[in-house]
């Protein structure tokens, strides 16, 4: 498998883990020194992101990417797109679409995520 194939596979498992709130295979697609940032001038590390992602409420039935893309330079690479979740929070259901930048580093020979940002993507995308 190329880079671009590996990237794009450890996109949708991220999503999937995020998905199933599964920290464990979260936090280990990240790399040392991760950071989260949002709409908002905060900077989230790694335990608080992945508590976030544990505590997210409700019942959440899907997390995917709609659009991906991938540009490699050696051992970095930008993966940008829109992602798309669904959650149902007391009883009313919420379809939340995220535009995200990922960085992603080969650590000790793996694609690890870096850093990762995401904003509220324009109506209608």
């Amino acid at each position: 498998m190329n880079d671009e194939s590996i990237l794009r596979k450890a996109a949708a498992g991220i999503a999937a883990a995020i998905a199933a709130r599964d920290v464990d295979t979260l936090s280990s697609a990240l790399a040392p020194g991760f950071l989260h940032r949002g709409d908002g001038p905060s900077v989230v590390e790694k335990d608080a992101f992945l508590e976030a992602v544990r505590s997210i409420p409700g019942e959440i039935v899907f997390v995917r990417l709609e659009r991906v893309d991938v540009d490699v330079a050696a051992d970095a690479a930008m993966l940008t797109g829109v992602q798309h979740a669904r959650v149902k929070v007391d009883g009313e259901t919420v379809d939340d679409r995220r535009a995200f930048a990922d960085f992603f580093v080969r650590h000790d020979g793996a694609w690890k995520l870096r850093a990762a940002v995401d904003l509220a993507a324009p109506l209608g995308d």
